[in-house]
């Protein structure tokens, strides 16, 4: 299973690179993974992601102890993760695989959104260490979640890629340069369901009317928004 999922996984590699020259390398990496029913979602494009990591980082390739350490901790896994939704959790660094744990999942209730400034927040490796995710999410001030706001750009939430629907275009548009390249980001791109669009600033936030949140977790439309749900950031 994993050979043929590995081959094909490479076509997807170009929508998951990093550019590494600018950021603080992180020492550890986490890959997190939907499993329905015991089943991966999306695991080409989870591959691709981890793949493209170690390149972009020169460390060994994952692939080579995933398919017997997946075996044999799968084997373990939990009764009340072999039905229904589950994480996946890897974590690894530079010498390969370290850990792999399951745990059942459901989604975290969101229904408003804080904008954030979010100048010095780079996380385009999905780190363990989320520091600066976290200091972001503090500043919430009574919203569910926060939507961060890059050199005047959305991008991400702190769990979640976006996409806002354009009523006009009929259209759904992701921002171009979110702060993490999601593995379900990309499939929805790959299908022609979202659009990139590399001038989402806050200015414009009046061109839509409505916001959903995705990621590997997630489905599709699973959390959806009116885009008065968004809240201005706290002035001090």
């Amino acid at each position: 299973m994993f050979d043929k999922l590995f081959h094909e996984s490479l076509a997807y590699l170009p929508d998951l690179q990093v550019d590494t020259a600018h950021l603080a390398l992180p020492s550890e990496l986490v890959e997190t993974m939907c499993l329905t029913d015991g089943v991966v979602v999306r695991l080409p494009f989870h591959l691709a992601r981890m793949q493209a990591a170690c390149q972009a980082l020169g460390w060994r390739d994952v692939s080579e102890g995933l398919p017997e350490l997946w075996a044999a901790t799968s084997a373990q896994m939990p009764e009340d993760c072999r039905q229904g939704r589950t994480m996946a959790r890897i974590v690894y660094g530079a010498e390969g695989i370290r850990s792999i744990t399951f745990r059942s999942y459901a989604p975290r209730l969101v229904r408003s959104l804080r904008l954030v400034v979010a100048d010095h927040v780079d996380y385009a490796l999905k780190s363990t260490d989320r520091k600066v995710i976290t200091e972001c999410f503090d500043q919430r001030n009574g919203c569910d979640d926060v939507l961060m706001v890059r050199d005047h750009l959305l991008t991400d939430t702190s769990i979640a890629n976006i996409a806002l629907w354009h009523e006009q275009h009929n259209r759904w548009y992701t921002p171009a340069r979110p702060l993490l390249r999601g593995t379900h980001r990309a499939a929805l791109l790959r299908a022609g369901i979202i659009h990139e669009d590399t001038a989402l600033t806050l200015d414009r936030l009046s061109e839509f009317s409505r916001i959903r949140l995705f990621n590997a977790m997630l489905t599709w439309g699973e959390i959806e928004l009116p885009m008065v749900a968004l809240l201005p950031p706290i002035t001090h």
